[in-house]
């Protein structure tokens, strides 16, 4: 029987300021102007000097090892990431040299897109090149693991209790993608609307339809009914030209104060961990979007290394055999 090895992977992120510039290069495919470099140190800055990423996931590494030596399976968890240290590589190579001939891939990415899964599937057959003895199997994706919906339904609750307006409204948020993308393979909007429905419903909130004019002005997938309006909107939009998807979620938070509710809570549902998307887009300019309009916010907690989601990873690999 091939012995099973976890590895952990995302993007990736700069575990310092100098390595910005650096990060930015291997994730984009060539070297960022100074102003995009400066640009970007400054939103690092704002949230601490660096990306928790790798943390996070070094913990949630630890939760499934533990979670997995509960269950009678004393399998090694490594942590490798797609344009920066730990590398995909290393953690390929670690797993090898302790025995290690099935991969089992779990990302932190929970919906499905090319330029993330796609990019992860890339760096580990390129790693698996140099050991051809060794196989991969994919994980579900996070989204399909009941835990991530209870998580983040659980954390949209609280989120909601704690906001100074009983009338607010609920954003769901996720990273946004061109268009044309998004038209090409649907997996990752329906993906989202699925969740959201989930978590929508565990509020007390009906279903979402699509083209619903959930606030005015501001037309998404989402709801005007039920005890609050809910829509799905969408952040952190890229450099590259043509559309994207909308509406974009600072925009919502506007159209929350414009329809004259006292509060918003935002959802980050497209994401599992913390990262750039949350603590600087979320937490500091939807933050002060939302101040500058006079309204109470709130924003619910990622899964991040939640054990409940460790638990329900570390079951997926103990099924395997």
């Amino acid at each position: 029987m091939p012995k099973i090895g976890v590895l952990i992977t995302g993007f990736g992120g700069p575990d310092c300021l100098e390595a910005v510039g650096p990060f930015m290069c291997n994730l984009m495919g060539r070297a960022p102007s100074d102003e995009m470099v400066e640009r970007v140190c400054a939103r690092y800055e704002a949230i601490g000097g660096s990306s928790p990423l790798v943390r996070i996931a070094s913990d949630l590494a630890k939760a499934v090892h533990d979670a997995l030596v509960e269950r009678g399976r004393d399998l090694p968890v490594e942590v490798g990431m797609r344009y920066w240290d730990p590398f995909v590589k290393d953690a390929v190579d670690r797993l090898v040299a302790k025995g290690v001939t099935r991969v089992a891939l779990v990302t932190l990415s929970p919906f499905e897109t090319q330029v993330t899964h796609g990019e992860y599937r890339a760096a580990l057959d390129e790693a698996l090149r140099e050991h051809p003895e060794v196989t991969a199997v994919e994980a579900p994706l996070l989204s399909e693991l009941p835990a991530f919906v209870t998580l983040h339904a659980r954390a949209a609750a609280a989120a909601l209790g704690g906001v100074a307006a009983s009338d607010a409204a609920v954003v769901f948020s996720a990273h946004s993608l061109p268009r044309a993308d998004a038209i090409a393979d649907r997996r990752y909007v329906s993906g989202l609307h699925a969740a959201a429905d989930a978590v929508a419903a565990s509020l007390g909130l009906p279903a979402g339809t699509e083209g619903a004019e959930a606030l005015p002005g501001i037309v998404a997938y989402g709801t005007a009914e039920g005890a609050q309006p809910w829509l799905l909107a969408f952040q952190s939009k890229g450099v590259r030209g043509g559309e994207w998807l909308g509406p974009d979620t600072d925009d919502a938070v506007a159209a929350v104060a414009a329809a004259g509710r006292g509060g918003v809570v935002v959802v980050p549902l497209g994401f599992a961990t913390d990262h750039m998307e949350t603590l600087y887009d979320l937490d500091v300019v939807a933050a002060a979007r939302a101040a500058e309009a006079g309204i109470a916010y709130g924003r619910s907690a990622v899964p991040n290394a939640d054990p409940h989601l460790a638990a329900a990873i570390a079951e997926w690999v103990r099924a395997l055999g």
